[in-house]
């Protein structure tokens, strides 16, 4: 099989290691002027083993051609680069007729973008909650996993089995995967998750435990929780916890002591001077309650207090 991964930072490298310990065939489809960092080979360790992989192991290119014939296209690019992507992938549709496109981001609405250029049957969703930080442009460490990752389709819940090729690959490969027909429940929980600790862990400078150690931490994400509860209830939406309550049990307890030594990609790209994704994260959480008329002012102020950090 044959996957290309456009994006190759931390997890789009930590997913390729997997994929070529399972003897798949892995292209990098990254920026102009990015493929020298890949030209050297890349490292992969941490909680899951040691990889390396020399530069002959694969490809690196910085045309969307070369997706030709393909299997999977995995995007683990920023989200905020969505719609170049996708404009870029429908200027090659004809030569990616049969691969099939798979969302690896945080936040909610990536896979509309995708959708809205190639349909629903070829758009496949995948939730990761596995701490991917980048030392090196060519070295990743994996630091804390809480959960396997889940791919299925969020618009057509029955063609989610279509990837089990995938997830079979990446369990070979040595990394937690399954098939899922309720992705959209584990983006939504991944949402509460990361929109409560990823912009005040960068706003602080701290890893995700240090944020539940205090109660005026813990005050500001508790609201952000409610918030997100009464967007997602106007919606329609829903996750695997009823109420908000119940999800609050399940953070405070498990979910942010087994990730207390994370620091979020956010607090990384901020350091490093780059774009977060604090779009597809608060961002939309603060878009999606203004067209319902509802009030969401710590999501909002989280948002604003990021821009101004990327700025």
């Amino acid at each position: 099989m044959r996957v290309c991964i456009i994006g190759a930072g931390s997890v789009g490298l930590g997913l390729a290691a997997f994929l070529l310990n399972a003897g798949w065939s892995v292209c990098f489809i990254t920026k102009k002027g990015k493929t020298e960092d890949l030209k050297r080979g890349f490292r992969v360790y941490g909680l899951f083993g040691d990889f390396e992989f020399l530069a002959s192991e694969y490809c690196v290119s910085e045309d969307y051609a070369s997706c030709e014939g393909c299997d999977y296209i995995l995007i683990t690019a920023k989200s905020y680069a969505n719609r170049e992507i996708a404009e870029s992938l429908d200027r090659t549709r004809d030569k990616i007729e049969n691969s099939k496109i798979v969302v690896i981001q945080n936040g909610w609405g990536n896979s509309e973008i995708f959708k809205e250029f190639f349909g629903k049957e070829k758009i496949y969703t995948a939730r990761i909650i596995t701490g991917f930080e980048r030392e090196k442009p060519n070295l990743v460490k994996i630091t804390v996993h809480a959960d396997q990752m889940v791919i299925g389709n969020i618009f057509d819940k029955m063609l989610s089995f279509d990837v089990e090729d995938l997830v079979e690959a990446l369990n070979n490969g040595g990394f937690e995967a399954k098939v899922s027909c309720e992705v959209d429940k584990h983006l939504w929980a991944k949402m509460l998750y990361n929109c409560a600790l990823n912009p005040l862990g960068a706003i602080f400078g701290v890893e995700y435990g240090k944020l539940a150690e205090s109660e005026h931490s813990r005050n500001i994400m508790d609201r952000v929780i409610d918030e997100i509860y009464d967007v997602m209830e106007s919606y329609g939406y829903s996750t695997f916890w009823e109420t908000k309550e119940s999800y609050k049990k399940i953070f405070y307890s498990k979910l942010v002591p087994i990730t207390a030594e994370h620091r979020s990609s956010m607090l990384q790209d901020i350091e490093n001077g780059r774009k977060t994704e604090i779009e597809s994260l608060n961002g939309v959480v603060v878009k999606l309650a203004k067209d319902k008329g509802i009030d969401t002012p710590f999501n909002e102020f989280l948002y604003r207090s990021i821009k101004f950090l990327e700025g």
